[in-house]
């Protein structure tokens, strides 16, 4: 297996100007911008190396209801194949996202630069999670390279839209309504986001996003007894969740470990707030969205059940409390055993690379969800070189050793599965 670490030595400098090339396309979500440009730049690679490579775009028709924030723009999943020695095998399909999060504020750096300082590569996607898709194309050069036989198929997937979530998506989740990713077609499916190169995705927690509308009565502003202020009763609610809910979500955690280390609790956060319309109108309305993360050991009816308690014991305070509640997404926990055999590979190989390897469970959700709950596909891990610490921060970077790193470790752990 030395070849195998060799060649990917080898390509050090092709990959790291892969992810400059990557970072430097801005596919940022909402609403989808760029993702021609990366779909055309994605296939080119694949087609050099000699896959089988086909763009499965979603049919415009179905656009609103799988890409809701995307403004009608095309959404385009890319699948190459790429077969070894003989077919007779195991199939593996790599899985990685190309969309990123909005900018945001605070960069001392170029977002879109890809600069390499110190060792460090900047840009918004350089941990989450063009690293990942860079790893999965050269961690398969470098075992095709090494000279080592191999059997089965790898399958390249690169896909929008994972950082809008939502039950259904335009991609991994489509990829598997369409079959591509199916039980019965694949054996083994590693997601390559970033959990750092010692560490093993074994799930994430459940998740309720959803929206909290208080409705009161508009009235004059000098005379406000005359009406019923929806922003004051939402700060009463918000005032009962924190008395009667959050001490009982800060005392649940989880023996698991969980990336980022400090999101071992249960959590509730309520993320924007808008309420009436222009001073001196008594507000008849006052909306919240939340943002509730569950551990394994909860379900979502329980986590709904909890926020309706509150909910009534509002409305016992105060008869005049009247809202509208809906949720807009919402997913069970994953969580798969340690001893799936690609776990199982994974470890030993995190081990002879003489790092500790470590299982984690990752505070957010992820595609994860599609292949284990909804393809039924349970030999399925996360594994990819950047820090889940720096997605969605201000000058996101990823360690140039990491991505090496992680790329022999990709490398290793097909061949181990594929030889």
């Amino acid at each position: 297996m030395r070849e195998i670490v060799a060649q990917v030595d080898l390509l050090k400098e092709e990959i790291v100007q892969t992810l400059q090339d990557m970072v430097r396309i801005p596919t940022i979500n909402p609403p989808g911008e760029k993702y021609g440009v990366f779909k055309d730049y994605f296939e080119n690679h694949l087609d050099k190396l000699g896959y089988e490579t086909e763009i499965l775009e979603v049919p415009e028709e179905k656009l609103s209801e799988l890409a809701p924030l995307g403004c009608g723009l095309p959404r385009y999943n890319i699948v190459g194949r790429l077969s070894g020695t003989s077919k007779n095998g195991k199939c593996i399909c790599l899985n990685g996202h190309y969309d990123v999060v909005p900018v945001g504020n605070g960069w001392t750096k170029d977002p879109f630069g890809g600069e390499v300082i110190d060792g460090k590569l900047y840009g918004r996607g350089a941990s989450d999670m063009k690293s990942g898709l860079v790893t999965q194309i050269f961690a398969v050069e470098a075992l095709r390279r090494s000279g080592l036989q191999w059997n089965g198929e790898i399958i390249q997937t690169a896909v929008p839209d994972e950082e809008t979530v939502g039950n259904r998506n335009a991609g991994t989740g489509y990829l598997v309504e369409q079959g591509i990713i199916s039980k019965d077609k694949v054996d083994t499916v590693i997601i390559t986001e970033p959990f750092e190169p010692n560490g093993i995705g074994i799930g994430h927690k459940g998740a309720i996003w959803g929206e909290i509308t208080v409705l009161g009565k508009q009235a004059h502003g000098s005379q406000p007894s005359r009406g019923i202020n929806a922003v004051e009763m939402m700060a009463e609610f918000l005032h009962l969740v924190n008395v009667h809910l959050q001490p009982k979500l800060q005392q649940r955690t989880t023996d698991l470990n969980v990336t980022p280390d400090e999101s071992i609790y249960s959590t509730l956060s309520f993320d924007t707030i808008k309420g009436g319309e222009t001073t001196n109108i008594v507000p008849d309305k006052c909306n919240v969205t939340f943002n509730r993360r569950l551990l394994p050991v909860e379900t979502i009816e329980g986590a709904r059940a909890e926020i309706q308690a509150i909910l009534n014991l509002m409305k016992e305070k105060d008869q005049r409390f009247r809202y509208e509640y809906r949720e807009f997404y919402t997913t069970e926990h994953v969580l798969v055993p340690e001893r799936i055999p690609v776990a199982e590979v994974a470890k030993e190989v995190i081990t002879d690379l003489g790092m500790s390897p470590k299982f984690l469970i990752t505070a957010g959700s992820d595609d994860q969800r599609f292949v284990v709950n909804n393809a039924g596909i349970e030999n399925c891990i996360i594994y990819g070189p950047g820090k889940t610490s720096e997605a969605h921060q201000a000058d996101e970077h990823i360690d140039i050793e990491d991505l090496i790193l992680g790329t022999k470790a990709l490398a290793l752990m097909l061949y181990k599965m594929l030889a």
